[in-house]
């Protein structure tokens, strides 16, 4: 298993501790400080999912996931990871692309089950 994965997320305590956790179970995982950098990162990397927060300095995860879907990465498993429970906004994410989302706070166990759905 030598999947990569990119953890866009602005919270650098949220996105260490994410790829810290799943660095454990084999992942090879990258971070990203805003969706800006995350979009070069995404570029360099090339991961076979994207984790991304939706609110962000910068570049918010909406413009990252544009940004993913018009370009030769489009296809690859996009998933939000956002403090908004609110259906319009997820809603409007999924219309655009986006493969599912995580709402924080999350469990462990949730980021898993995701990789697994979309990776294995």
């Amino acid at each position: 298993m030598n999947y990569k994965i990119l953890i866009i997320e602005d919270e650098k305590r949220i996105r260490d501790s994410i790829i810290e956790f799943l660095e454990i179970y084999g992942y090879k995982v990258v971070g990203a400080e805003n969706g800006e950098v995350g979009i070069r990162v995404a570029f360099e990397e090339k991961p076979d999912l994207i984790f991304c927060d939706m609110m962000m300095p910068v570049l918010d995860g909406m413009g990252v996931l544009k940004a993913i879907n018009s370009s030769t990465l489009a296809g690859t498993p996009f998933i939000f990871l956002t403090a908004l429970a609110q259906t319009d906004e997820s809603n409007t994410a999924m219309s655009l692309g986006a493969d599912g989302y995580i709402f924080k706070p999350f469990k462990s166990k949730e980021l898993l089950e995701v990789i697994k759905k979309w990776l294995q």
